[in-house]
């Protein structure tokens, strides 16, 4: 029949047999032998060590008990005490208690096994639990995002959000209007365009025209609906203003006895590459310094434009004033009756210019040409072409077409009245 030893020892290791605790038969024998003799110093001590060896592999069954109630989150960087290591975690993997605990048990007597009970411990254990730890581990990872599809949408999304501002031109003028224009921002909320020349604008598209030359850098900030949100943004490129030139003149008047009445124009621009006369009369000179004649009485608008090398104007506008007009000193009339008075027609500056020209003179009435000359020398008699009968009485036109027309006006005309 069981004695009540061996009752207990069935008990303990049938309790220890689901923790694959293991034990050396040798060591269980030599404690039954111990154990029969109840009586005496031996028995006592081996009392004592069956109690130890109780209360140690109560401690083992306890904390196998709680090991495996808790869960592996909270084992995660502890470190078990008492003969049990619980190895680190790592970052994407939660370790088994089958795979990570190591548990060292000791004998009877208070002494840690053998080397080779210690093997076969550890190997029994990993061959018990092995097979369940890729399973718990797989269930524990932690799926991966592709890397590119997260750098991909990112790209995306700042394509679509990238905002530009633009201006339809970086170079210009005082006086010059830009338009600037932002993309990729909504219609709704607030714009506050800085030009950067103490100029706002709370348009969407605005249109600004700087006065002064300088470099500018325009900013815009947009504040969406509610004010969730403001972007300050810079146009792309500086805004360059180039300066301007600086147009002056001034004139004199030229009359002299025998000569043409001109007007001279004194040129006192500065920073101007090239220069534009208008002289109110019709006619125009790109002269730095001209002359001028003019024809007609009254007065008359001078405007001078200047421009520099950048493309940039400025003008000047005075008025000058003619007294009489000039028709190169030709009468009015003439009577070609032989008393030596005013007998010929001539324009009288022809004689003292030295120019090339071309006179000539017709009849109103028929148009026809009556007399034609170059030569200042050879004035009109009355007849035609210097021959024949007098012509009728009468007013008569004449034209005269100056070859250097650029110096003295080009083209004079007028009437003159033959009396008998």
């Amino acid at each position: 029949m069981m004695n009540a030893h061996d009752r207990f020892e069935r008990s303990v290791k049938e309790t220890l047999e689901d923790f694959e605790v293991p034990y050396n038969s040798a060591d269980w024998a030599q404690l039954e032998a111990r154990l029969d003799n109840p009586g005496g110093t031996t028995a006592r001590k081996s009392y004592w060590g069956l109690t130890a060896l109780l209360i140690g592999g109560s401690a083992i069954l306890g904390s196998a008990w709680y090991l495996t109630r808790t869960p592996d989150a909270e084992l995660a960087g502890d470190t078990v005490t008492k003969g049990m290591v619980l190895a680190p975690v790592e970052a994407e993997e939660v370790p088994t208690m089958s795979t990570d605990l190591a548990i060292q048990p000791t004998d009877a007597m208070g002494q840690a096994p053998n080397a080779a009970s210690t093997a076969r411990a550890t190997n029994a254990a990993q061959h018990t639990n092995g097979a369940k730890a890729p399973q718990a581990n797989a269930a524990r990872q932690i799926p991966k995002q592709p890397a590119t599809s997260s750098v991909t949408s990112s790209a995306e999304a700042e394509r679509t959000d990238v905002v530009s501002i633009r201006a339809s031109i970086t170079e210009g003028c005082p006086g010059t209007a830009i338009d600037f224009a932002a993309e990729n921002l909504p219609n709704e909320g607030i714009y506050l365009w800085n030009f950067g020349d103490g100029s706002f604008s709370n348009k969407a598209r605005p249109s600004h025209i700087f006065s002064k030359a300088g470099t500018f850098e325009v900013m815009l900030s947009h504040s969406s609906v509610g004010g969730s949100s403001v972007k300050n943004k810079p146009v792309a490129d500086r805004i360059v203003i180039h300066e301007t030139p600086k147009a002056t003149f001034s004139f004199l008047k030229q009359e002299y006895e025998n000569s043409v009445p001109s007007v001279h124009f004194e040129n006192r621009s500065q920073g101007a590459k090239s220069y534009h006369w208008d002289f109110g009369d019709g006619h125009t000179s790109t002269v730095a310094h001209p002359d001028h004649i003019y024809k007609r009485a009254g007065d008359h608008s001078v405007v001078l434009t200047v421009t520099n090398a950048k493309g940039c104007m400025d003008r000047m506008e005075r008025t000058v004033h003619v007294a009489a007009d000039y028709n190169l000193l030709a009468p009015t009339t003439f009577s070609p009756n032989g008393d030596g008075v005013d007998d010929v027609f001539v324009p009288e500056a022809l004689k003292g210019l030295g120019v090339r020209f071309k006179l000539s003179v017709h009849d109103p009435r028929t148009g026809q040409l009556v007399y034609e000359t170059s030569d200042a020398g050879r004035p009109w008699n009355g007849r035609i072409g210097n021959k024949g009968e007098l012509c009728t009485a009468g007013d008569y036109v004449w034209m005269v077409e100056m070859k250097d027309g650029e110096k003295l006006g080009g083209t004079y005309n007028g009437t003159v009245g033959l009396l008998r």
